[in-house]
């Protein structure tokens, strides 16, 4: 039995090892904030993390709400 952050259980539920019983999912109010200079954040690296960041949050938000939402 867990209870988890969908983001850190998807990888053992989609290998099986974690089931989800219930249609039902709880949404978190909680979120992560990237935090830099407004001079710093167009430089590459910042950039292209934040870049990166967005998209595989994007990502494994679509499958969970693909997983979740049939």
């Amino acid at each position: 039995m867990a209870l988890a952050n969908n983001v850190m259980a998807q990888s053992e539920i989609e290998a099986g090892r974690l089931v989800c019983p219930f249609n039902d999912v709880l949404v978190s109010k909680n979120a992560f904030y990237l935090v830099c200079h407004d001079s710093r954040a167009e430089l590459g690296k910042i950039a292209a993390f934040r870049q990166w960041i967005l998209a595989k949050a994007a990502s494994e938000q679509e499958k969970f709400r693909f997983r979740y939402e049939q």
